[in-house]
């Protein structure tokens, strides 16, 4: 499978493979099927008319059994006899001697090559009386003196020769065939029946030749109780509730036919059934499908390795055309590896005019595209991050781009600062608003650029006020000291303006330090904002304080009490928190400044 994916000469080989064994398997199972179908119609043609020449044998052989028992009935000789022992009482000598004579012309008549109806397939021969049904004579001495008045061969012999379907014999329950035909007396008078049993074996003797079922085959008698006729089959052990098959059980029914089934013990045949009315049994004839399909067989796996033969040469030429075709595109793949570990000076070369060619020609002019387009992207990127940077700080910007969704940190110790130009707004209503954004932009441009090089953040600005912190979003130990040092550069920054534009701008600062909450809030226009009461205070140092003064809380004050003076403004009360120690911060110390 590895090979198949990292091989196209491979892959197109196995494709074609694939295709060609799926075609020739299925050329020779249809071969196969329509080769079997045939031959299973030729097994069945064959097998009817088997079938057809083993009924005409058996009809035969029963006609001529019915035939030699009316002529035994007709013997002018036995029916002499027969008067004369019905004559006699029962156990006399006279009825013995009667009786004898009886036997003797039997025998002499029957039983003899030279008589005048043999018998030598009849396995017993009897006599009942008209009325009663008494056998008075039979060759099976042990059989006389019993009564067979409800017998039908007794009731139907009377009126005419009568042959009783295959039945169970009362005795030995094993498969009887009976013939029977009127008696009569030399003159005429209905004496009684004469009656003989069919020997069955010489039917199934019939129906075993082998003739037209080959060697696997086989033809069997079923009668009506799905038993066995053959003496060797019949109460068999294998079989305690007889044997059972869809032809058996169609045939039965009544019906003729034939097809592909399972046999009574469940191997694949192909047979054919039918049913003999006058005797009541089943004809079956089979062959076992492996061997009638034998030929089929033989010639759908003659047509698969022809078939695969042809496949495996193929494929050979198959090859050595892919390696022909993939050649261009394979310069391509190594062309597209050295450009995939950043060469993107490299180009495919053009082998051929063709579709493959084409591909390299396409594809040098898609790596030109891709190399302008991966030039402008990075030039487009520098600005984004730039963009960015000037909107967030640079680690937050960092934690936007690897995923998190929630920015929010809490510090400790940072100062912040709020610083308002007094007097801008009153002095804007009367200039053009790009003037007024000018003016307020320079101030601006001046304070962002004290923020960078102390290390500030500038938070945001909101008209004329500005607001920046220390501490944030990194920690840093003199948070107070660069937001104070910034606060002093601010009064020059106003100072110097109002000198080059002769207004009268003035500032007001606040500071305060404490613990703060910061983080990024908004999905669109976003911004790095602080929270806290330690940025509300901030706010109010700056809008309670001085004109042109610093005002800062006590908190800061302890951070920069040994290194700066300041005016003590003492308790100040502040919207919205009482009364409050400021101070109003002045600048360095003279020995700070000379450290």
């Amino acid at each position: 499978m590895g090979l198949l994916q990292q091989s196209l000469k491979a892959r197109m080989t196995a494709y074609f493979l694939l295709v060609s064994v799926l075609v020739v398997v299925a050329l020779a199972s249809v071969t196969y099927f329509l080769a079997a179908e045939t031959q299973k119609e030729i097994a069945i043609d064959q097998f009817d008319l088997t079938a057809d020449h083993k009924e005409f044998e058996i009809n035969r052989y029963i006609a001529e059994q019915i035939t030699v028992v009316r002529n035994i009935a007709e013997l002018d000789e036995l029916r002499a006899a027969a008067d004369a022992l019905l004559a006699e009482e029962t156990g006399t000598a006279a009825y013995k001697t009667a009786h004898f004579q009886l036997a003797e012309v039997l025998f002499l008549s029957t039983f003899l090559d030279y008589g005048s109806a043999t018998a030598s397939d009849l396995t017993e021969v009897f006599m009942m009386t008209r009325v009663g049904g008494r056998v008075f004579f039979s060759t099976q001495p042990d059989d006389e003196g019993g009564y067979r008045l409800n017998h039908q061969y007794f009731v139907q012999g009377q009126k005419e020769t009568f042959l009783q379907k295959v039945y169970p014999s009362p005795d030995t329950a094993a498969p009887t065939l009976t013939v029977s035909t009127p008696l009569l007396s030399p003159t005429g008078e209905l004496l009684g029946v004469l009656a003989a049993h069919v020997r069955l074996s010489v039917l199934v003797e019939i129906v075993s030749r082998q003739t037209g079922l080959g060697e696997s085959g086989e033809a069997y008698l079923v009668d009506a109780h799905n038993r066995f006729i053959s003496p060797g089959r019949f109460g068999h052990a294998s079989y305690p509730r007889g044997v059972h098959s869809q032809g058996i059980e169609t045939a039965l029914r009544g019906q003729n036919g034939a097809g592909l089934y399972d046999n009574y013990v469940g191997e694949p045949v192909i047979g054919s059934y039918r049913w003999l009315p006058e005797l009541g049994l089943a004809l079956i004839s089979e062959v076992r499908a492996s061997a009638a399909l034998a030929p089929a067989n033989r010639f759908g796996v003659m047509v698969l390795a022809v078939g695969l033969l042809a496949v495996g040469l193929l494929s050979i030429g198959i090859y050595l055309i892919a390696v022909r075709i993939t050649r261009p595109i394979l310069a391509v793949t190594e062309t597209t590896l050295k450009i995939s570990a950043g060469d993107l000076t490299q180009t495919a070369p053009v082998l051929t005019r063709d579709e493959t060619g084409l591909l390299a020609q396409n594809f040098n002019q898609m790596i030109a595209r891709l190399k302008k387009t991966l030039d402008d992207l990075a030039e487009e990127r520098e600005r984004s991050e730039h963009l960015l940077l000037n909107i967030l700080p640079a680690p937050i910007a960092e934690r936007l781009k690897h995923g998190e969704d929630t920015i929010a940190d809490s510090f400790s110790e940072v100062t912040i600062l709020f610083a308002d130009i007094v007097n801008f707004t009153p002095m804007s209503a009367g200039l053009p608003a790009a003037e007024v954004v000018g003016l307020l932009n320079e101030i601006f441009c001046e304070f962002d650029s004290l923020s960078e090089r102390r290390g500030l953040e500038k938070i945001k600005t909101i008209g004329d006020a500005y607001m920046v912190g220390a501490g944030i979003p990194i920690p840093r130990d003199d948070h107070a000291e660069v937001v104070a040092e910034t606060a002093l550069d601010m009064l020059d920054v106003i100072a110097c303006f109002n000198q080059r534009h002769g207004k009268t701008l003035s500032i007001r600062i606040g500071i305060n330090s404490g613990p703060v909450v910061a983080g990024v809030i908004g999905t669109k226009k976003f911004i790095y904002d602080i929270w806290g009461d330690a940025v509300n205070t901030a706010s109010r140092m700056e809008s309670q304080g001085l004109k042109g003064g610093i005002q800062i809380t006590e908190a800061t004050y302890k951070h920069l009490k040994d290194d700066y003076e300041f005016d003590d403004r003492g308790m100040v009360v502040i919207k919205g928190k009482g009364e409050m120690h400021t101070y109003m911060l002045k600048g360095r110390k003279e020995e700070a400044i000379n450290e």
